[in-house]
């Protein structure tokens, strides 16, 4: 018997590209009590009015009242920004602290997110990984995702991004073949739960220190900016707030909006091959 599974079964699982005040005060909520409330105030918040986010989430509901403020409680989320050529830039799933080796949970968010994207015809969908994490590297590749043409830089390190049409990866981790009700179970041989837990648990250990504000440290950045579109010479197609754009002899700002990630980004470094 899976331990998370009768928890499993209360859970409701959707994909929405709109999010309802109810829902972003669950947002709120979840990244206060996985104790990085900053994600929700200073990079998601201002993102979900401006740029075209997909988030599968994974919620549990009180009884009563069935609406208003604090009706949800977000148990799970995964996020894809879709960016420029429709691009889809990946965040790891994230789950509540009870969650945490709830692979089941973790494949059925990852399956419901990669399946919307195929039905939208989204090219393809990737990871931003620090260059020389073998680690990563491997993980993603035995998921399915290949080195692309995109690098970038922190003030820290060099980032590559990892890639791979949406269909490949839900191929290369039987996603696309399990239903809901067997990932929640947990009903998966051997092979398939190795590859499952490689892939999320790798993704999560790189993103942990960008949780606690560490980016100095972040093997893996989530994929909350679009970054082919703060390269020179392309229109800055941000859709965030407030954006400063780039001065003439480059001494001043970077193209990029006040975000946590934005901010030590210098796209001049970074070159995409077209």
């Amino acid at each position: 018997m899976n331990y998370h599974a009768p928890a499993n079964e209360s859970i409701r699982m959707w994909v929405t590209r709109g999010v309802d005040l109810e829902t972003r005060t669950a947002l709120a909520t979840f990244c206060r009590r996985n104790r990085f409330p900053y994600l929700y105030f200073e990079v998601l918040e201002p993102l979900l009015s401006h740029t075209d986010l997909v988030l599968a989430l994974a919620t549990s509901e009180r009884p009563w009242p069935p609406k208003g403020i604090g009706s949800q409680t977000v148990e799970a989320v995964g996020i894809a920004m879709i960016g420029s050529e429709g691009r889809a830039h990946l965040t790891p799933v994230l789950t509540d602290r009870r969650h945490a080796t709830n692979i089941g949970l973790v494949g059925a968010v990852t399956k419901q997110l990669l399946e919307n994207l195929h039905d939208a015809k989204v090219p393809s969908a990737g990871y931003l990984i620090r260059q020389g994490d073998r680690a990563l590297e491997r993980a993603l590749e035995q998921a399915g995702f290949a080195e692309a043409d995109f690098q970038s830089s922190t003030d820290f390190a060099e980032y590559l991004e990892y890639s791979a049409a949406p269909e490949k990866v839900l191929d290369a981790l039987s996603l696309g073949r399990l239903r809901l009700g067997d990932l929640l179970t947990l009903a998966l041989d051997g092979r398939e739960l190795d590859r499952l837990c490689a892939y999320h648990f790798a993704l999560v250990a790189g993103l942990t220190a960008y949780l606690q504000d560490s980016i100095r440290y972040a093997a893996l950045l989530p994929g909350l900016i679009d970054l082919v579109a703060t390269l020179p010479l392309r229109a800055c197609r941000l859709a965030l707030p407030v954006l400063r754009q780039n001065e003439p002899n480059g001494s001043s700002g970077t193209g990029v909006a006040d975000n946590p990630i934005a901010d030590h980004f210098e796209p001049g470094r970074g070159h995409r091959s077209i």
